[in-house]
């Protein structure tokens, strides 16, 4: 099932690029350096994530340590208001100025998330239907130990509740299970530098010249 409708590539059209996978993944990190170097190469980039800083957002952070304070539907309902308010103040907007949108997290979070705690994927891919559907998502795949040893060691940070072992289990084999046409899987057991060079052999036959020092 396609989300958002077809994708509009055009010239007046920006280009939404996404990063997906469990906590540990490097998602932030190869954001960053695709950032950086689509930067240097004078291609107009924004970068955000979610859940946003909005009221929403915020309030999605404070599960992280507190997840049983509301209901399953109650959570998902917050996500989806966060990235409604995301779509319509930032992305959107975005994408009609020709910008490169990088975004940390999007709805296949909430799928592969929420699906874990047993809604349907079929209606949560039916309820994000008024999110563009990315020109790409990068889902980084690495094992759970590879991405909790990330989180407690390399961070220095403890496990939040979307992060225990049993939770993570079931949302990295829904990630697996996805198979939408604008999904890439990449390997994010190795090296930086290597998974990077892996994002930058995906993404950029994607992204239209045309973007290129856009005002």
């Amino acid at each position: 099932m396609l989300v958002g409708g077809e994708s509009q590539m055009n010239n007046n059209r920006g280009c939404l690029i996404v990063f997906e996978g469990t906590d540990g993944t490097g998602k932030s990190t190869q954001l960053s350096l695709l950032a950086n170097y689509l930067q240097d190469k004078q291609y107009p980039v924004v970068t955000t994530r979610e859940p946003t800083e909005g009221k929403y957002g915020q309030r999605i952070r404070g599960l992280y340590l507190q997840r049983d304070s509301c209901t399953p539907r109650e959570e998902l309902e917050l996500f989806l208001a966060d990235r409604k308010e995301h779509v319509d103040n930032m992305i959107n907007p975005a994408l009609a100025s020709g910008k490169i949108v990088l975004c940390d997290r999007y709805f296949l979070s909430t799928v592969a998330y929420q699906g874990a705690i047993g809604f349907a994927i079929d209606e949560l891919l039916s309820l994000n239907s008024f999110a563009p559907e990315p020109d790409i998502a990068i889902l980084l795949q690495a094992s759970l130990d590879t991405g909790r040893k990330r989180i407690t060691e390399n961070r220095g940070e403890q496990l939040n509740d979307f992060e225990q072992i049993e939770n993570l289990q079931k949302v990295a084999a829904i990630f697996d299970s996805l198979s939408l046409p604008f999904i890439k899987k990449i390997s994010a057991q190795g090296s930086i530098e290597s998974v990077h060079s892996k994002v930058l052999s995906e993404v950029l036959p994607i992204i239209p010249q045309t973007l290129r020092n856009v005002d």
